[in-house]
This record gives C-alpha cells, structure tokens and sequence, in this order.
C-alpha cells in the first residue's frame, strides 16, 4: 500500500495499492525456460524439450513470452495440459503456421508419441487438431 498524507495537517490524502512491476529485460536480454526438477523423468524430459523448441522459436524471431511464463510457473507438463484444458491457443501457435514451421508448435510436440505416458489419447488428439486449426497438418 502507498499512503499520501497532507505535510501541513497530517490527513490521509490517498490510500493506492502498489502495483507490481514486471521486471524489464536488458536490451538483448530475453526469458529462459526453468531447468526440469528432474531431467530424467518423462515430465523433465518434456520441459528440457520445451526449452529447445522455444530456443528455436526465438532463434526463428518469434520470443513466446507467455508459454515461457506458464512453463516457469507451472513446470511444462502442467502448463501443456492446462492450456488443453482451456482451449487456450498460444500466440506463437498461428506465427509457426504461417512461417512452415508447425513442428515447433507445443501441439505437435504433445501428439509424438513419445509423450504417450504423459498426455491421454484424448489430449493428443486435440492436440493435433488444434495444429490442424490453425493451418498446420494433421499430426
């Protein structure tokens, strides 16, 4: 909380609360995806993925600051199957469609199946067709 009092009186003038600034990134700075609890498990085996695919992403021009935030928060299993869940589709989902680059998607990602002891039957197959959705092939 921020409180303005009156210098003359001593009266509350303002009660505002404080709002939290993002921190800002150097110039040429940009986010990195957290190291896995544990690499050797599926779900770490799937984040360190992630992070690769995202290293291509940006190398590609495109930074997926909102997947990045999801995957440092809820590590990159949860943040895949909450993003299912709601049917929310990344911003960086349709730019990789439209740049030929489907296979960077998180929707591909999940639809190999390599990740079958992660995600259900149920959720690669809308994996693939929101890729499909939003221009790319079927997986």
């Amino acid at each position: 909380m921020s409180v303005t009092y009156c210098g003359s009186c001593g009266w509350t003038l303002a009660v505002t609360p404080v709002q939290r600034q993002r921190p800002m990134m150097g110039m040429g700075a940009s986010p990195e995806v957290a190291e896995p609890e544990d690499a050797s498990a599926p779900a770490g085996q799937f984040q360190v993925r992630c992070r690769e695919l995202i290293a291509e992403i940006m190398a590609a021009g495109f930074t997926p600051g909102v997947w990045i935030e999801l995957i440092n928060t809820m590590g990159a299993v949860e943040a895949a199957k909450h993003l299912l869940s709601i049917g929310r589709v990344l911003p960086v989902t349709p730019w990789l469609v439209e740049h030929g680059r489907p296979e960077l998607t998180m929707e591909h990602e999940i639809t190999q199946t390599r990740w079958a002891e992660i995600f259900t039957d149920h959720e690669r197959a809308y994996a693939a067709h929101r890729l499909a959705s939003a221009g790319g092939p079927d997986a």
